[in-house]
């Protein structure tokens, strides 16, 4: 049977106590889970009409993007 290190040398290994409970942690439960509902910054998504940024149009009065020209 192989022999197992010591609890302490395992987590001085690790980076310290938190790194070594984030590690356990992970391998036991998996990555964090990203929900698609979180707000993101929309402005660097491409127009679906002309491909340009989103912060390069300009709003109307009914607030619809105008594409630049």
């Amino acid at each position: 049977m192989a022999e197992s290190k010591k609890w302490r040398t395992r987590v001085r290994e690790a980076g310290g106590m938190y790194q070594w409970v984030n590690a356990t942690l992970i391998r036991l439960a998996g990555p964090a889970q990203v929900s698609p509902n979180l707000p993101r910054n929309r402005d660097a998504d491409p127009c679906a009409h002309c491909g340009s940024r989103r912060d390069q149009h300009s709003e109307d009065a009914s607030g619809a993007l105008v594409c630049p020209r």
